[in-house]
């Protein structure tokens, strides 16, 4: 399925599941809580490899974590991919999106958001939101046409 995703620069969001709240050490950020629910990562994807390499890197899971979601991944399992292919950074636009408009709570502010001013890039609920309606929100409020969401990853 992952080979499907395009190699060309993009923007992606990833929804992973956490069956169960476990506490994860984050390098430098110390020692996170994650409860069961469901968790959005909004991230980038404009170097070699486009949005195929970000996401089947974060796919699977790294001996040597880079990211800070690097870290979380062992307790996440990934259950969507949203993406879109475009010259265009819609990461920012779409955590406004999931924070201000769906009202997601940040659970690690400034999360995946280090080097920009959001409040995070990573977002959390504790229950699923329907793959079109989360679609739909975010085609809405952009003008970028080539947005795809897979659901069986």
């Amino acid at each position: 399925m992952l080979d499907n995703i395009s190699n060309r620069p993009g923007t992606y969001l990833l929804i992973f599941y956490s069956a169960q709240s476990s506490s994860v050490s984050v390098g430098r950020l110390g020692s996170l809580e994650l409860d069961t629910g469901y968790y959005y990562y909004i991230g980038s994807a404009f170097g070699p490899g486009g949005v195929r390499a970000r996401v089947r890197h974060h796919h699977a899971i790294s001996t040597k974590p880079h990211w800070h979601l690097d870290y979380l991944r062992p307790s996440l399992c990934l259950r969507e991919v949203c993406y879109s292919i475009d010259a265009l950074r819609y990461e920012h636009e779409w955590a406004s999106i999931l924070h201000d408009d769906m009202h997601m709570p940040v659970p690690f502010p400034g999360f995946g958001a280090s080097d920009c001013p959001c409040s995070s890039h990573f977002f959390y609920t504790s229950l699923r939101l329907e793959p079109l309606s989360l679609f739909n929100a975010l085609k809405m409020n952009n003008k970028n046409t080539n947005l795809t969401i897979l659901d069986q990853i």
